[in-house]
């Protein structure tokens, strides 16, 4: 007899998967727990996933990676672009705009990719994700500000900024999932991480005491 597969039973297990991937990450996460979760018999799941790692890679897909690095590289070139400097200060308008919808709209992902990612092939993206961030500042800032200079303190510090600033990304989207909530949430927090990174630009450039 030939198996009839219901969308919306797939959906129940997807749902199921990505809400106990955020809450307790990829490797704690079981096919067995999984389908507690989604009020299926384990063997329900196999109908429709081959294995725990399909499964996870139907929910954080290479599409969804590939916008999230692309907008997160938008605004970071926004961010040290002293042309937009007014429009960096906010959280609503602009590149971060577009990316705190991002945020709004795939909560659990991001939470998923930033910090529940271990034993799964994106287990690096969060110090990667940072990484990028800091190498795309190193490039961009010298042209940006003629009299930027570049040190060893300097990098180190700004990326301990941008993990500083990733922690709280995922501490806003675990604590709140009401969307006017986050928003309030992201733009109090802003004001602090946004004066500290521009703080430091400040102090690496030429003239400063560093």
């Amino acid at each position: 007899m030939v198996q009839v597969l219901k969308d919306h039973v797939k959906q129940q297990i997807s749902g199921a998967a990505e809400r106990l991937f955020a809450r307790v990450g990829y490797q704690k996460a079981t096919m067995g727990t999984i389908a507690e979760e989604a009020g299926v018999a384990t063997g329900t799941i196999y109908k429709y996933y081959k294995n725990k790692q399909m499964l996870f890679e139907s929910i954080i897909t290479e599409a969804f990676v590939a916008e999230f690095k692309q907008l997160t590289h938008n605004r970071v070139a926004a961010l040290i672009d002293p042309a937009q400097a007014k429009e960096s200060a906010s959280i609503e308008s602009g590149a971060a705009g577009q990316l705190l919808r991002f945020w709004i709209d795939n909560r659990l992902k991001v939470i998923i990719v930033l910090a529940r990612a271990e034993g799964s092939r994106y287990a690096s993206f969060e110090h990667d994700y940072i990484q990028a961030m800091t190498q795309q500042a190193l490039v961009h800032l010298p042209l940006t500000h003629p009299d930027f200079d570049d040190s060893k303190i300097f990098r180190f510090v700004f990326n301990a900024r941008l993990a500083d600033t990733v922690k709280g990304i995922v501490s806003i989207l675990e604590t709140f999932d009401q969307e006017q909530d986050i928003r309030d949430a992201f733009a109090l927090g802003w004001t602090y991480h946004f004066a500290g990174i521009s703080a430091v630009i400040t102090q690496c450039r030429r003239g400063g005491e560093l």
